[in-house]
Order: C-alpha cells, then sequence, then structure tokens
C-alpha cells in the first residue's frame, strides 16, 4: 500500500524540524523528541520517497538538495499550522498562549525586559520568553515570535514582515579623566590612534565612520582596548576610562549629566542605527503578540526616535 498523503505530511514536519535545528540532537533538544524517534521518522521518510534526505557521518551533517526541496515543503506545512493555530487563539478575548522574544541584550535590559514583566501581569494567560542576542541573526537560533534587530545598513529581503521600531542615534564618549590625557576632543582629526573600545556589532570595530551635517565625513581610526558584543560592558568600560567608545546618546545620557562621561568631538556621530522588529506575518502573530508590539512601539521613544 502505497503511503498516504497525511503520513508523509506529518514526516515532513519532522524533517524541518531536524534541518531547522542543524542535526538530531539539536532538533530533540528543541522538541523534546528523543534522537532516536527523530532519526527512525527520517530514514521512514526516506523510504517512502525513495531518496537520499539526509547524509549522516560521524562528522557532518549534511542535507541533500531534494532534501532541501522538501525541507521547504516542512516548513510550509508548519506553518500552515501555526497559522491555524494563532487564528483559534485570535478568537479569544484575552490574550493567552506563549510568546517568545528574541533582542538584544541592551535592549532587553532598558526596555523589553521590563515590557515584559509588567505585560506578564496584565495578562496572566500569557507565557513570555526572553532571549537575549547580540543583535545579529544566527544560524538554527531558537525560533522567535518577535524578533527585535539593530542594523545600521537596509535589511535584506526575507519572508519576514518588517517594522521599524525607532532610529537610534550615537556619540562618541569617554570619561572625563581620559579626556584629559588626550590630545584634543573637539576633532575626530585629534584623536587618531587615541584608545578605544570597540563594538564588534560594528564591521570594522576599531575604525569608525563619522559624520558631521556641515563638516562631511572621515574616518576615524583607534588603537582598540578593548573589543565587545556587549553596549552595557562598552559603557562600563568607558566610564572606568579605558577609552573613547561610541554608545547610543540614550544609553549614556545619565552618565553625561552626573560627569561620568563626556562627550567629545560634538557635531561627530558614528551612524544612527535602526531597531526594527520581525515576524512571520500580520496573522501569524498572536493577540499577545500583536498588543506587545505595539507597547514596544511606545516604549521605544525611551532609547530612539520614533519611526
Amino acid at each position: 500500500m502505497p503511503p498516504s498523503p497525511h503520513d508523509i505530511a506529518d514526516d515532513l514536519t519532522v524533517l524541518a524540524l531536524v534541518v531547522d535545528a542543524g542535526g538530531y540532537s539539536a532538533a530533540s533538544h528543541r522538541s523534546g523528541i528523543p534522537v532516536s524517534r527523530l532519526s527512525r521518522r527520517i530514514a521512514a521518510l526516506e523510504r517512502k520517497l525513495g531518496v537520499s534526505l539526509i547524509v549522516r557521518s560521524s562528522r557532518a551533517f549534511r542535507v541533500t538538495d531534494i532534501g532541501q526541496r522538501m525541507h521547504q515543503h516542512g516548513v510550509r506545512i508548519l506553518d500552515e499550522a501555526q497559522r491555524a493555530m494563532s487564528q483559534a487563539k485570535d478568537s479569544l478575548s484575552e490574550p493567552s498562549g506563549a510568546l517568545r522574544i528574541s533582542c538584544p541584550v541592551m535592549l532587553n535590559t532598558m526596555v523589553v525586559g521590563p515590557l515584559a514583566t509588567d505585560f506578564a501581569l496584565r495578562h496572566p494567560q500569557v507565557s513570555i520568553t526572553v532571549d537575549s542576542t547580540d543583535g545579529r541573526a544566527t544560524a538554527f537560533a531558537e525560533p522567535a515570535d518577535l524578533q527585535i534587530r539593530p542594523t545600521s545598513t537596509p535589511l535584506r529581503d526575507s519572508s519576514l514582515v518588517v517594522r521599524r521600531l525607532a532610529v537610534v542615534p550615537y556619540v562618541l564618549a569617554a570619561a572625563p579623566a581620559l579626556c584629559e590625557t588626550l590630545p584634543g576632543t573637539t576633532s575626530p582629526a585629534e584623536l587618531q590612534q587615541c584608545p578605544g573600545i570597540g563594538w564588534s556589532f560594528r564591521a570594522q570595530p576599531s575604525r569608525w565612520p563619522l559624520h558631521h551635517p556641515q563638516m562631511g565625513s572621515m574616518t576615524l581610526e583607534l588603537t582598540p582596548r578593548l573589543v565587545s558584543d556587549s553596549l552595557i560592558q562598552i559603557r562600563a568600560a568607558a566610564v572606568a576610562g579605558l577609552g573613547i567608545a561610541q554608545l547610543p546618546a540614550s544609553l549614556c545620557e545619565a552618565d553625561v549629566k552626573a560627569g561620568r562621561l563626556q562627550v567629545i568631538a560634538p557635531g561627530w556621530a558614528p551612524p544612527n542605527v535602526e531597531l526594527y522588529a520581525l515576524y512571520p506575518s500580520r496573522r501569524d502573530l498572536t493577540v499577545a503578540g500583536r498588543l506587545f508590539l505595539d507597547e514596544l512601539c511606545l516604549a521605544m521613544a525611551r532609547i530612539g526616535s520614533p519611526h
């Protein structure tokens, strides 16, 4: 008896799970399904289709060309199932269910974390998970309903819906004690090769493009004393006097007012960073997700200009 379309569809969702996770162990960790059962399901699917989908070895995990095409079918099946679940939940008056959010550490600390706590208190049927990242997309990351991603360059085309949250201006800042040792603090030309703190989110952590509305553009090259993917760590190192840092104006505003940091080369600024929310589509977002996103857009006024 030939396999039924229902059986094939069910197995394709298992294939999508394994491929998206990048392996059987990771898929087992995400789903709670034992590795042995996942392996048997994929092997059974290969027998039903008469093709090889995944090449297994002790050192490699490789998806064949036909496996990649079958994976896309599995993804579409999972998307349709998620859409059906979302529409069912949308019929409820009270937000409910799980909401997973992925966002940079600094944004989690300043905005998303406090908002998530308050949101969960007001909506007791919602369970929120917040995954902190360095802001960059990573392969095989845990799937999220909402991804908050910063960028200083245009986002690539994708199947995700993109909603801009805010534009965040950056400034050059350093501790007053360090400023006293610098050759000058009014022009970037005076700061070449001075000690700096690099942010690895930028393409070149020690070479910073700067722009002045009247004087044009230039590149400031510093001697890196520390490079980090965490703006919170970079701010702390700048306050400690380790070097010049490029920081969000909102993150160092209190330090500047208290005299712990000083804005240098006024008028010269690194590129702005734009913050975006990404999600599969408006109809795939649950009631809880849509409400949270709307509240997040309002809260973003704390760290950047409105979108």
